[in-house]
């Protein structure tokens, strides 16, 4: 286990201790689409948000109140977290790594039928950090569980919902939905009924009856005509699922509206003695403007760089640690300053315009290993200091709206996931940025010194120097990190997580693997499903 050093200084803004109190902070971290977990100061579990009831399918009833992270026996004895615990709760803030999300215990402990996940396996980095009390006590911790492939299978089938009821009205076509949003067939498939419940077209289906039931309350449209303003056939196959879903006949359907229509104390879209329930969109955060302050006092607790945005583009608040890692030295050099709609570096030479038009609309989006554009910052802001030893970094980019109570975009949220930091001696620095920017590639001494604009031999001895081994080695090393990382992916086969990773299979790739390893890429598989 290794202690993260994910920030240069814990933020000490206060915080109310009673509970009572913590409301404003929940309904802050509702907004996140990551999962997060709040525990009072003797480990007792005080708040779950709603991403982390999607993701790890344990209701928050069954936690909150409940379960003591710090007398669990699972976590502290079988995992032997109870060290490193005990640091988190006296105020350290740190970050479990590759630890394998424990859906077979969920399963046992709390009868979930639902407790695995899109893959078999995943491996999560659980970030900690302590809230503190006026007197700078800890009264609490909060837990961030960061899995990009559950986070990316969650908006993946957002992107997929979203899809479908833009384009309610056209034929269902899952060849272009799936085209539409960039996704293959089947996993567009099976994200969705894995975090929608149902299939894209049973989702697709139920948006149809909902329009029919709606437009069958215009007395002025037949039956028929009803049907066909909501792209539908009144003799096809859609009138019947109209009778199976909602328990009458369309025709039945607008008599019982008429009688209700007269009555007026019943939703006229359930049926005598039917309880009207409407499900709950997978996220949509509400927030009203007074508590915009609160959110900033909040943001000023996270161990990670963090930026909102206002609807017009231009930056409204920079959390302490984007302003530290990013070489900037006071937070007035780019609140209400930059503009990231309209900076030609992110939309045009780094490519994210699209990504940053569409969480404008108010999707959410996540953007893997962009590079920082620290050279740009230190001409922009004059600010770089001396003692500022970063050569460069890559970040994942989660963005989200916040909206008020009218449904409408008051702020956009960006939290910069760090996936990768190059530091100390340039040339070094540089070669493993280069290194690991083209780890599929065969090792190309030769391209390698060309891109770093330095000799093979002077990259030789100095990387020996300082990583006390050669370049070579380093590649290989990256090379089985990641041969590692795909064998821990069950939904990839031996065969294609050798592929996956550049290799060719079969071949001498799996004898590599056990020099490197001490076991057959069958064994380490099996040793990490246990």
């Amino acid at each position: 286990m290794s202690d993260h050093d994910c920030c240069s200084e814990q933020a000490t803004l206060p915080f109310s201790a009673p509970l009572e109190q913590w409301k404003s902070l929940f309904s802050v971290l509702e907004l996140f689409p990551i999962p997060l977990e709040v525990f009072s100061a003797d480990g007792i579990s005080r708040f779950v948000n709603q991403a982390f009831v999607d993701t790890l399918h344990i209701n928050a009833e069954q936690l909150v109140g409940k379960f003591n992270v710090l007398e669990d026996p699972y976590l502290n004895g079988i995992l032997g977290l109870e060290k490193d615990l005990r640091q988190v709760f006296a105020g350290k803030a740190f970050s479990f790594r590759d630890l394998k999300a424990p859906f077979e215990e969920i399963g046992r402990r709390y009868h979930s039928l639902k407790a695995r996940p899109v893959a078999d396996n995943l491996y999560q980095e659980v970030i900690c950090f302590p809230l503190r009390s006026p007197d700078e006590s800890v009264s609490g911790v909060i837990a961030m569980f960061m899995t990009k492939q559950v986070c990316q299978a969650r908006l993946d089938a957002i992107r997929v919902r979203e899809y479908i009821k833009v384009h309610w009205l056209d034929d269902f076509d899952l060849d272009q939905i799936s085209k539409a949003v960039g996704m293959s067939q089947d996993h567009m498939a099976r994200v969705f009924k894995k975090w929608i419940g149902m299939t894209p077209y049973t989702y697709y289906q139920e948006l149809k009856i909902e329009k029919i039931k709606e437009a069958l309350r215009n007395q002025h449209l037949s039956v028929a005509r009803a049907f066909a303003s909501c792209g539908a056939d009144y003799s096809g196959g859609l009138a019947e699922a109209f009778k199976h879903k909602v328990g009458m006949t369309p025709t039945q359907y607008r008599r019982m509206l008429q009688g209700f229509d007269s009555a007026g104390s019943q939703n006229p879209g359930t049926r005598p003695g039917e309880r009207h329930e409407q499900k709950e969109p997978l996220f949509a955060p509400r927030f009203t403007s007074e508590k915009i302050e609160l959110l900033y006092q909040v943001l000023e607790y996270f161990p990670l760089p963090i930026k909102v945005f206002a609807p017009d583009g231009y930056v409204a608040f920079a959390n302490h640690v984007i302003l530290e890692m990013w070489n900037i030295s006071d937070p007035s050099q780019i609140v209400g300053r930059y503009n990231l709609l309209r900076d030609s570096v992110t939309n045009d030479r780094l490519g994210l315009r699209d990504y940053v038009q569409r969480t404008f609309r108010g999707e959410i989006v996540l953007v893997p290993d962009v590079k920082v554009p620290l050279e740009d910052f230190a001409v922009w802001y004059k600010a770089r200091d001396l003692g500022y030893d970063i050569e460069s970094m890559y970040t994942d980019i989660l963005s989200f709206p916040v909206q008020n109570n009218n449904g409408q975009i008051t702020h956009i949220i960006s939290v910069f996931l760090t996936t990768r930091v190059y530091q100390g001696q340039t040339d070094i620095a540089r070669a493993k940025e280069y290194m690991e920017n083209h780890w599929k590639e065969p090792f190309d001494i030769d391209r390698l010194t060309e891109a770093i604009a330095v000799s093979p031999s002077h990259l030789s001895r100095l990387f020996k120097k300082h990583t006390g081994i050669a370049p070579y080695n380093y590649y290989q090393e990256l090379k089985v990190n990641h041969l590692k990382a795909a064998l821990r992916d069950c939904n990839l086969s031996i065969a294609e997580a050798f592929v996956s990773c550049g290799f060719e299979y079969p071949g001498n790739c799996a004898r590599f693997f056990k020099e490197k390893t001490g076991m057959t890429p069958s064994q380490y598989r099996k040793s990490v499903e246990k």
